[in-house]
């Protein structure tokens, strides 16, 4: 079993920003001086090395006398991580860089880099290394850490060491924690487990029976509740998967809602397996968070305010999709009146699993985001709060988000634990299903789902835990011609198709069971059948219960 390791600590900050769509983007006016030395200050102590040893590293593995002096320090095999850190290249043009970074989140990110990079002032510093990457995406051979360090306007970058190790120390603590938690909800699930297991579950993974069409649908939603509650009217874009099933039969309906980043195509491959399976299935296009919106930021227009407002766009949007469809439903023909619009389900991946939450039914609590949002991500090693903390730019008062239609949720790799306080989720009354990937750096498992499902309190309720995954281990391949944002390859995971498959197992179960009535599926939503689901090597837990006292312990034992 794998598991989390210190390449997340030693993989460059661009990887990270990468993976979350968020760049740090540059201003011009300043030094064309590049950075020649990296000076390690700690008190009053201070020394410095090449930046020419590093690259000499990079690319022969040699180090010179004063790196070896600081390699002693790591383990071998950390050595490597941080090896191949520094060869790791990103193919991005400047201009996609330079409408990319001007985001609330990148500039949250520049802050709080400047903890631990210094220069005369912390704004300072953020121009620089803002100018740094942007200079550094003008490489032919892509942009790199080292070509970040050659670019930066500086003779030479100071790195605060007694502030870096405090974070170090603060992450080990948080390696142990994690494995000791994930561990506990890994024996909760054996602990479960039933004395059968049902032969059938291995094809639940398996296209069904139907043909379907695949149509795109637009509107534009100047409903009079999205004037009130955000001021503007929205386009919305989505693609209908309608499965071809006899005259007369009705459809039930599944809406899915991507990430911060991704398109409606994310989740193609699910989409088309659900439709097989005979369920009307709608992927939309939330605009204001879409690859397209990030990849075409305009530079100092998207305000902190606006960026709050996808939290209540999102939301809107499924629900304007389920009236107009209801109200217009020749858009549908052949399938007018056949689809099941008042009893509906949910899934959605992290920014995506946020949405389906709230259209279930839990409120965004203010309380809980000032709490969470005094913390720094290289506190907390959560980056989704760079997202979620966004939405304290709303006006702090209850939204009304919930649809009643929406009847069950599976929600990939939520973010939860500033939006959402646990008397948010206990007001949810519906079934859930939470998916957690072992090795997600951007919504922590641990933090963003296993605590939060503690908390929930409906009957019907699911903690599913997929080992040797990350945060993008379940999206799928881009659509032809739509634009993609890179993600190092160390930050998707080793087995994407094994995570897609488990998905598609997964859903379609709690679907037949919570969203048709097929008590027969109920066989197929226990730990023995997840684990009958899973390979030797990639392991998929499954569990209904987890007392909060089991992880209480824990924080104490990892120490």
């Amino acid at each position: 079993m794998n598991t989390l390791s210190l390449k997340w600590f030693l993989l460059p900050p661009l990887s990270v920003v990468a993976g979350l769509s968020i760049f740090l983007v540059g201003s011009r006016g300043l030094s064309a001086t590049a950075a020649e030395r990296i000076i390690f200050r700690y008190g009053p102590f201070e020394r410095s090395l090449p930046i020419a040893d590093l690259e000499r590293f990079a690319t022969t593995g040699q180090a010179s006398p004063e790196l070896a002096s600081y390699l002693r320090l790591l383990p071998p095999v950390h050595q490597q991580q941080l090896r191949l850190a520094l060869q790791e290249r990103l193919r991005l043009s400047p201009v996609a860089v330079a409408q990319l970074l001007y985001s609330p989140l990148g500039q949250e990110l520049m802050v709080q880099a400047g903890r631990i990079l210094e220069t005369q002032s912390r704004q300072e510093n953020a121009r620089a290394l803002r100018s740094a990457l942007i200079l550094a995406a003008t490489d032919p051979k892509g942009l790199t850490a080292l070509s970040v360090m050659r670019h930066y306007p500086s003779p030479s970058i100071r790195f605060d060491l007694k502030e870096g190790l405090a974070i170090l120390k603060n992450f080990q603590h948080t390696i142990r924690e994690t494995e000791t938690i994930l561990d506990v909800v890994r024996q909760q699930a054996i602990a479960n487990q039933p004395e059968s297991i049902p032969a059938s579950v291995q094809s639940l993974p398996q296209p069904g029976p139907w043909r379907w069409l695949e149509m795109p649908w637009t509107a534009v939603d100047a409903s009079p509740r999205r004037l009130q509650l955000t001021g503007h009217s929205r386009p919305i874009a989505a693609d209908l998967y309608l499965p071809i099933v006899p005259a007369g039969q009705r459809v039930s309906v599944v809406i899915i809602s991507h990430g911060l980043g991704a398109n409606r195509y994310s989740y193609r491959y699910l989409c088309q397996h659900l439709a097989s399976h005979g369920f009307a299935v709608i992927a939309l296009e939330h605009v204001g968070s879409s690859t397209r919106q990030l990849l075409s930021f305009a530079i100092g227009h998207v305000t902190p305010r606006v960026a709050a407002q996808e939290f209540l766009d999102r939301p809107l949007d499924v629900t304007f999709v389920l009236n107009r469809l209801g109200t217009f439903p020749e858009q549908l023909y052949p399938w007018a009146g056949r689809l099941d619009l008042e009893r509906v389900a949910m899934i959605g991946q992290s920014f995506g699993g946020y949405t389906a939450l709230a259209l279930a039914g839990a409120p965004l609590d203010f309380q809980q985001l000032r709490r969470h949002c005094t913390r720094s991500v290289l506190d907390s090693f959560n980056v989704s709060l760079l997202l979620q903390c966004q939405a304290q730019a709303l006006p702090p008062k209850v939204y009304s988000l919930q649809d009643p239609r929406v009847q069950a949720v599976i929600a990939v790799n939520p973010i939860t634990s500033a939006v959402f306080s646990p008397e948010s989720l206990r007001q949810l009354k519906i079934p859930v299903m939470f998916v957690a990937a072992s090795d997600d750096p951007i919504a922590p498992a641990v933090e963003e789902q296993i605590y939060p499902f503690t908390w929930l309190t409906t009957p019907d309720r699911y903690l599913v835990l997929i080992d040797d995954a990350t945060h993008f281990s379940t999206i799928g391949e881009a659509g032809q011609n739509e634009p993609v944002l890179p993600v190092p390859q160390s930050l998707v995971g080793a087995m994407p198709p094994r995570s897609r498959t488990y998905l598609r197992g997964l859903s379609l179960a709690f679907l037949r069971l919570h969203l048709l009535g097929d008590e027969q599926a109920r066989q197929w939503l226990t730990p023995a059948a997840a684990m009958a689901l899973s390979s030797p090597t990639h392991g998929l837990n499954l569990t209904q219960s987890l007392a909060p006292e089991l992880l209480e312990k824990v924080p104490q034992a990892a120490k």
